[in-house]
């Protein structure tokens, strides 16, 4: 088994990403749209419809786990920022 000792968030990430491509086939159909967490180091994996105890679940199996976490079927696990529909920010203090 290799270990990633040297972990960095893109090293976890691509190693997570090359993992999924081969779970794609077998977790896709069935469970698209829970959340997929991926131990990279083991390649041992959770899947749930909350993405926390998917990974509660792996870490009670692997405590060091080296965890990816993707929701199946989309490109991203969660979505961050905020609509345009909430209007726009403004900075209400003035320069002087």
């Amino acid at each position: 088994m290799m270990r990633y000792s040297n972990n960095t968030t893109e090293t976890t990430a691509t190693r997570g990403k090359t993992i999924y491509q081969q779970l794609r086939d077998k977790v896709e159909p069935h469970h698209n749209g829970k959340f997929l967490a991926i131990d990279i180091e083991t390649e041992d994996y959770e899947i749930d419809a909350n993405g926390t105890v998917a990974i509660t679940r792996l870490l009670a199996k692997h405590p060091d786990a080296v965890i990816y976490l993707l929701k199946i079927g989309h490109r991203a696990a969660y979505r961050m920022g905020f609509r345009g529909t909430y209007g726009t920010l403004i900075n209400t203090k003035q320069s002087q």
